[in-house]
């Protein structure tokens, strides 16, 4: 999109199309990849299923977004289809949206196929399942709050001479924050997932493995929450020349971090604790020589 009236936006970058669109990519090419080793951990028609419905969602935020454009709205009520009428639509946008409808329209002729049908799961179980630990029940709880507590309800930010004026204004939820709400969901969904697998001892990693990933999940995400603590997206509201005033972080933001750290910390005790013990390599026995002439051995 090609924005005449050079506005600028207070989100991070308009809000989470792009991400839509990049999930939508790699999930699509990851049902290929586990369809083809015959390695998919749901059944065909279910993997159809969650392409479309990624695909789908994709394309339809993206047709929002052609509509209504971000430029200069700070909020989606605000500006309506007349913001459109400062937009130029280029061919980036109408190429995006054919790579949906084709994620949509691909998945959904796969989810009513006969090889489909006649796909079952096939997950790659782990020899060693431990089950659910409290180390590892800690985790996943603290991954949700890390994501519930900043992005959904809750006031985070608190902006005192927003856009130049006299006015305070108290932002929260996904709107200020679309591409690290994105990414913390992400990470929440992937650690809920394994979180459940290893309670039904169905996990795909072994339990040392299983508290790696989520600590690295938790890794993440408390860095880019406390990256958007020190360095808040409002820090241009206005243009260059407006001051925004003063930036209060509030305390479900704070909560959301320390969240975030406690699975990192539980995470990281569950791969101590339930690490594998170093393989012994036994010896080969040394081979029998035979006799030459009788074959009998030494």
């Amino acid at each position: 999109m090609r924005n005449t009236a050079a506005k600028r936006s207070v989100c991070e970058c308009g809000d989470a199309v792009s991400d839509l669109i990049l999930a939508s990519a790699v999930i699509t090419v990851l049902a290929l990849v586990l369809s083809t080793r015959e390695r998919s951990p749901v059944s065909g028609r279910t993997l159809g299923l969650g392409v479309a419905i990624v695909g789908g969602l994709a394309a339809a935020q993206l047709v929002y977004r052609m509509a209504v454009p971000p430029f200069g709205c700070l909020t989606y009520s605000a500006c309506g289809t007349t913001a459109k009428a400062d937009v130029t639509l280029l061919a980036g946008i109408w190429i995006g949206l054919s790579g949906c409808a084709l994620a949509l329209l691909g998945g959904l002729g796969h989810t009513f196929s006969a090889a489909a049908r006649r796909t079952p799961a096939a997950p790659v179980i782990a020899e060693r399942q431990a089950g659910i630990t409290p180390w590892l029940g800690l985790a996943g709880g603290a991954m949700v709050v890390a994501f519930v507590a900043p992005f959904t309800f809750f006031k985070i930010y608190r902006v005192e001479g927003f856009f130049g004026s006299n006015s305070t204004a108290t932002w929260g939820g996904w709107l200020p924050l679309p591409h690290t709400s994105s990414l913390v969901l992400a990470a929440v969904i992937v650690s809920s997932v394994l979180v459940i697998a290893a309670a039904r001892r169905r996990s795909l990693l072994s339990p040392s493995a299983l508290g790696a990933t989520i600590g690295v999940l938790g890794f993440i995400v408390a860095s880019r929450e406390l990256f958007r603590i020190l360095q808040s997206p409002f820090s241009s509201a206005g243009g260059s020349d407006t001051a925004v005033g003063t930036v209060t972080i509030l305390a479900p933001f704070w909560i959301g971090f320390a969240a975030a750290a406690v699975a990192f910390v539980a995470a990281v005790v569950q791969t101590v604790l339930y690490r594998e013990p170093a393989s012994r390599v036994a010896r080969a026995p040394a081979p029998s020589v035979g006799h030459p002439q009788t074959g009998a051995t030494a």
